[in-house]
């Protein structure tokens, strides 16, 4: 005969998974695109985001310069892969051309 613990059912209560928030992107001198997107990918991969969802939450994370970018851009940027080679792009050789000059200096 069971005991009167064995006989009771396990309860079992799903814990929701805190969702995450990257950091934002400003497009600024010293901010380093490659940097933020390894952050972004990281917190995409915690909240279980796909390349779509990357990209429909991405603009959320953007301020100032990065956002307007994105804002004069977004029918080009169908894409997660066309997002971070355009952001890399234009902020990336930024972030080059402002340690070279503090170099010189």
């Amino acid at each position: 005969m069971p005991t009167e613990q064995e006989a009771k059912p396990a309860v079992v209560t799903p814990s929701l998974q805190q969702w995450r928030s990257p950091s934002t992107f400003r497009g600024a001198p010293g901010e380093d695109p490659l940097k933020w997107l390894k952050e972004y990918d990281r917190v995409a991969n915690f909240n279980k985001w796909d390349d779509m969802m990357c990209l429909a939450n991405v603009y959320f994370f953007l301020d100032g310069t990065a956002r307007q970018w994105y804002v004069n851009n977004e029918d080009a940027l169908d894409s997660w892969e066309a997002f971070k080679n355009g952001l890399n792009g234009l902020f990336g050789d930024r972030q080059k051309y402002t340690r070279e000059g503090q170099k010189n200096n």
